[in-house]
Parts: structure tokens; C-alpha cells; sequence
């Protein structure tokens, strides 16, 4: 089954900077916190079967191995489980992300160069920011706004590298009085910064959250009852302060 969607896009002058967030949301059955762990555990074991593999030459057998290929279908069950759904208000991912960097555009000087893109399609591997990409002007800096809660580590993940972005995200994060921790982006979980990145442009993603918070998106708890925007107020905050260090 085929559906259509847009993504929406404004712009301040001719902005090389960009603010981002997707638009639509989704449930599933199974919580993107253990989907990840499964992931990663698939990861970790791909590499331990590489490695079997690469030893038995050398007449090495290693007498586990049949608990390796046990561990590893247990660790793709719950994506074969995972079953999606509309049943997800959105509230955190990504109605946060999208509060954010609207407040952030408009907290802007009018003599400030910036857009905002609001992208479709992201629960849909990443199909929105895949397709705006694809015409991009080159040289574009894209600071994505992905699931930002009330409380919680704040992170600037990278795909690629992403050097003056991370320094950037610090540097504003201190203005501020605010910590950010700089990771690669995590196994399992998809940002449209990822997007962005394979397609050759500079991209972090901004979020704000804890495991609570993976347990709870994508799910039907993930609604305004367990957020008030605390978090996506300081996060618009935040995003300025980036464009601001940046441009």
C-alpha cells in the first residue's frame, strides 16, 4: 500500500542552516528501548560470528556456537514481533521536536539567514528527509530536533563527521547552563539526521530524554499527560543559540 505526504519548508533570506523535525508519528507493539537492545545485541553478535568464522580455518572450533545462533534468533524476535500502528498521540516524538524549532525560527533576529523543515514520512525509513535531501544545496547545515522530553541527558548524535556541529551544540549548551553529551548516533534508532548525512550533508540530532523515555514512545502513553514542553521550550532555546554560534 502507497501513500502521499509533503514535507513543509520556510526559509528566512538563503539559509544554509536548517532546523528539522518529522511530522508524523506512530505506535508499535514492541518499545523502540527493546528493539534497540535487540539490535545492538544483533550487531555484537554478527561480529562474534565473523570472527568464529574467521578462525575456523586455523582449525580453532569454538564449542558455543550453536549458543551464538540461539542468542541471535532470540535477539531478532522482537523485530519480527513488532507490528505497527496509529494508537500514538506523539506527544514527545515528535510534537516536542516540531514546538521546538518553530520557537527557535521565531526567536531568531529577522536579520538571521535560517529555515525550517518539517519533514513527513520519518516513521517510514526516513523517506521525508531521504527525498529533500536529494536537492539540497550543497554545503547545507541541518540541526535536527528528534524526542525531546521534560527531563533527561541532553545528546547531539552524529552519523558522519560532524566536528563543528558537536562544538557548536557545546558551545551554545554552556550559554545556556545547560550539559550535552556528543555520541554517535544509537544502533536501532533512526534519526533524519542519518538521512541527511549519507546524503553528504552536515547533520546532528538534538534530543533530550532518558530510558523512560524510549519505554514510552511509540506507544500510547506517549501523550501530554507525561508532558507539559519544558523541554521543548529549552530546546528552542537551545537551537538558536546553535544558529546563532554557527552563522
Amino acid at each position: 500500500m502507497r501513500c502521499e505526504s509533503a514535507n513543509l519548508e520556510a526559509g528566512r533570506g538563503e539559509p544554509k542552516i536548517w532546523l528539522t523535525a518529522h511530522l508524523d508519528s506512530k505506535s508499535q507493539s514492541v518499545p523502540i528501548l527493546v528493539r534497540a537492545a535487540s539490535s545492538t545485541l544483533l550487531l555484537f553478535l554478527f561480529v562474534v560470528a565473523i570472527g568464529i568464522a574467521a578462525l575456523r580455518p586455523a582449525g580453532v572450533i569454538f564449542p558455543a556456537w550453536h549458543f551464538v545462533q540461539l542468542l541471535a534468533v532470540m535477539a531478532g524476535v522482537p523485530s519480527l514481533l513488532c507490528l505497527v500502528g496509529n494508537r500514538s498521540a506523539g506527544a514527545v516524538d515528535n510534537a516536542s521536536g516540531v514546538a521546538a524549532v518553530i520557537l527557535a525560527a521565531r526567536s531568531l533576529p529577522s536579520s538571521t539567514s535560517v529555515g525550517v523543515l518539517i519533514t513527513s514520512g520519518e516513521e517510514l525509513d526516513l523517506a521525508g528527509a531521504r527525498a529533500w535531501a536529494v536537492n539540497a544545496a550543497k554545503g547545507s547545515i541541518l540541526i535536527n530536533c528528534d524526542t525531546v522530553d521534560d527531563a533527561g541527558e541532553w545528546q547531539c548524535m552524529w552519523t558522519r563527521d560532524s566536528g563543528r556541529l558537536c562544538e557548536a551544540a557545546r558551545a551554545a549548551a554552556a550559554r545556556i547552563g545547560i550539559s550535552v553529551r556528543s555520541r554517535r548516533s544509537l544502533p536501532g534508532i533512526l534519526t533524519d539526521s542519518i538521512a541527511f548525512a549519507c546524503a553528504g550533508l552536515t547533520a546532528v540530532t538534538i534530543s533530550r530524554g532518558s530510558l523512560l523515555t524510549l519505554a514510552r514512545i511509540h506507544t500510547a502513553r506517549d501523550n501530554t499527560e507525561r508532558l507539559c514542553g519544558r523541554g521543548a521550550a529549552a530546546a528552542s532555546q537551545f537551537l538558536a543559540e546553535m544558529v546563532t554560534e554557527l552563522s
